[in-house]
């Protein structure tokens, strides 16, 4: 892993570029250091699964990078708002995350800005890595399915449609404590949430990725899946959920 850079070294270090990235500019770099020291941020470090112009980092999405960061003592996931974003600020992720947040789900967010969003560091495989490199271990898939079903109905009924999860793979993170979510750029409040749909779909309907599942996992039927998913798109109520957990052999 790199060396933290303290804010005063960041601008002119290689982890500065993602600070005010793809396009840098001197005077926007220097606002979005000032916002940092608003937050709290004292350093930020290059580090993490994804390589971007040569250099790892913990994220890259269409509206931000992932960089390491350290926050009141305690070292963080900070995401930088692209300069090419269609996105003004990032409040409304931020809005999102604070509400899955309130459901248990997600990274937890500690403070954000117009340009940066603080929060909690997740450490571990991405869940499609994790589950080919543990294939032989049942119980443990079992399980880690289960809890990736449960958060997706948790969005749900907190009605936040994550927006990504028909690409569960890279979605979830395998921490120590299970799965978590990640990445809630392309939330909303304002669709019909089908977190639970396609994380299904995802997992067990023709993918790469439920060829892989079901080298560790009894799959269901297609047409019996199918039937269940359509009632609970239909009337997402427990009942129905329930009915989704039988046929994927959760209950």
């Amino acid at each position: 892993m790199s060396e933290f850079k303290s804010l005063d070294e960041a601008l002119g270090s290689k982890v500065g570029k993602f600070l005010c990235w793809p396009v840098f500019d001197k005077e926007a770099a220097e606002d979005r250091i000032t916002q940092l020291r608003g937050l709290g941020v004292d350093s930020v470090a290059l580090g993490g699964p994804h390589r971007v112009l040569g250099y790892l980092i913990l994220g890259k999405g269409h509206v931000g990078v992932v960089i390491r960061a350290m926050f009141q003592g305690r070292e963080v996931a900070l995401k930088c708002r692209r300069t090419d974003s269609d996105r003004k600020t990032m409040d409304n992720e931020a809005k999102l995350l604070r509400k899955a947040n309130e459901s248990g789900v997600g990274p937890l967010i500690f403070a954000h800005s117009m340009d940066f969003i603080v929060m909690e560091k997740l450490v571990g495989p991405y869940f499609g890595d994790w589950a080919r490199d543990n294939i032989e271990k049942t119980d443990e898939i079992r399980k880690n399915v289960s809890i990736i079903i449960g958060i997706a109905r948790k969005l749900d009924v907190a009605r936040i449609d994550h927006g990504e999860l028909t690409k569960i793979r890279r979605h979830f993170i395998v921490t120590d404590g299970g799965p978590r979510v990640i990445d809630f750029e392309s939330s909303s409040l304002g669709r019909i949430p089908q977190n639970l749909t396609c994380t299904v779909q995802s997992m067990f309907l023709h993918t790469k990725f439920s060829n892989v599942l079901a080298q560790a996992y009894s799959m269901p039927g297609k047409d019996e899946l199918l039937e269940v998913l359509r009632s609970y798109k239909k009337n997402p109520d427990e009942e129905n959920y329930r009915g989704i957990l039988r046929v994927i052999n959760l209950i």
